[in-house]
């Protein structure tokens, strides 16, 4: 009888305390969407989620008197907070993306896909060419124009400010998948793809991320002036401009224009650079640093325009390739190579082969198909002879492309 009593009980008191979880989530999204409670106004006795702070505190508190009584320095402990705002505003952009894709396949006209598609394509090249390898890295030079193009395109993809951008990539290579790494991959596919931007920063990441140098970027007048007038050129450029071409130009609707132009595309750019963070540092392998969670990911480079090589990259951030010899599924790569035929880019950094080798040979995980750690043979010599620098440089579409950077004149620079 005792026990059915105590089942009784406990399920009284998990269903409770189940209605207070819905009340606490209905009540804190409205305070977020309206500003204050319009459906629910009264409490259902103490408020779970204020409850379960205390008991946390207290928790808290008590582990730091223990370690304090056995003579060790108290430990931080991070407890994340979910910014409710953030992550029903991405939940919303995602359902509405979702229904932008049905209205792409459905009931597009076939000048919108191609619209949709080229702007797309070009923010995206903006994002990978210019906020990451251009200002992040510093990986090559170009003329003005270039740069004024590249910060352009990169407004159209809605990526935040570029100097916010740089500022947390620059922040992500020095501090990789740890604590002051913006998003940090060991804790999660899902924080590190989208999870991050719906908490609050750890405090390691606020206080590093004030430690960044950012004086090169301070002096650029392109990035700046999009840095102060953001939320304009964002509105103008990413949500309007999309949506009134097709409008104007072919009578596309503007309901089209909005859900397929603008949200599908943003949404769809954001996921592909945000695998860049997620699945490019999880799943692949690791031929040039086996110590790192960077990893070599064909697929994300195949729809990143290049970006997946993330092993290589991590080990060479400052190759403008950001991947061994420009590797397959690198359309970066291409365009910058492209630019400086043409003459609008020059002084291109990038990794010899005997650098490469001397990594690989190293420090990586033996998967290098070229490059691996050599098996020895009974009698100590290795199995298979290491090629040279001029046999690996054949085995490119980059073949014959010299070994030093790149020099142009003063006239050939200007463009």
């Amino acid at each position: 009888m005792g026990h059915v009593r105590y089942r009784k009980t406990m399920f009284l008191s998990g269903h409770y305390n189940c209605w207070r979880l819905i009340y606490t989530l209905l009540a804190t999204a409205q305070e977020l969407l309206f500003g204050k409670k319009l459906f629910f106004d009264w409490q259902l006795g103490d408020n779970w989620a204020l409850k379960s702070m205390e008991i946390l505190e207290k928790d808290l508190a008590a582990a730091k008197n223990d370690r304090k009584e056995n003579g060790s320095p108290p430990e931080y402990v991070h407890r994340r907070q979910i910014v409710w705002f953030n992550a029903i505003g991405f939940l919303v952009l995602h359902l509405g993306a979702l229904y932008g894709m049905y209205l792409f396949l459905t009931s597009s006209k076939i000048l919108t896909i191609l619209w949709t598609l080229l702007v797309a394509s070009a923010s995206a090249l903006s994002v990978t060419m210019g906020a990451h390898r251009l200002y992040t890295h510093r990986t090559f030079k170009c003329n003005e124009w270039i740069k004024a193009l590249l910060v352009f395109g990169q407004t159209v993809a809605g990526q935040n400010c570029l100097y916010v951008w740089v500022r947390d990539h620059r922040q992500h290579h020095k501090y990789s998948d740890t604590v002051a790494d913006p998003h940090n991959a060991s804790r999660g596919f899902f924080f590190s793809h989208i999870g991050w931007l719906m908490v609050r920063k750890h405090p390691e990441v606020i206080e590093k991320g004030k430690k960044i140098d950012m004086s090169d970027i301070e002096m650029d007048p392109y990035v700046m002036f999009q840095k102060k007038y953001y939320k304009v050129l964002f509105t103008t450029l990413a949500t309007l401009m999309p949506m009134f071409v097709p409008f104007v130009l072919w009578n596309e609707s503007l309901w089209n224009g909005f859900f397929v132009c603008f949200l599908f595309r943003l949404m769809a750019v954001l996921n592909l650079t945000w695998l860049v963070n997620s699945a490019a540092h999880l799943y692949g392998n690791k031929p040039f640093t086996k110590d790192i969670l960077p990893v070599e990911n064909p697929y994300v480079s195949m729809f990143g325009l290049g970006e997946g090589w993330h092993n290589y990259h991590h080990s060479f951030p400052w190759d403008y390739r950001a991947s061994e010899f420009g590797q397959y599924f690198n359309l970066t790569t291409i365009i910058v190579d492209f630019f400086e035929e043409m003459g609008w880019v020059w002084d291109k950094k990038y990794a010899t082969p005997a650098m490469v080798r001397s990594r690989v040979t190293k420090r990586g995980d033996g998967t290098h198909y070229k490059y691996a750690r050599q098996q020895l043979k009974d009698d100590g010599e290795p199995s298979e002879p290491v090629a040279d620098d001029e046999t690996y440089e054949e085995l490119f579409w980059l073949e014959g492309r010299p070994d030093t950077i790149s020099e142009r004149t003063p006239e050939a620079q200007k463009g």
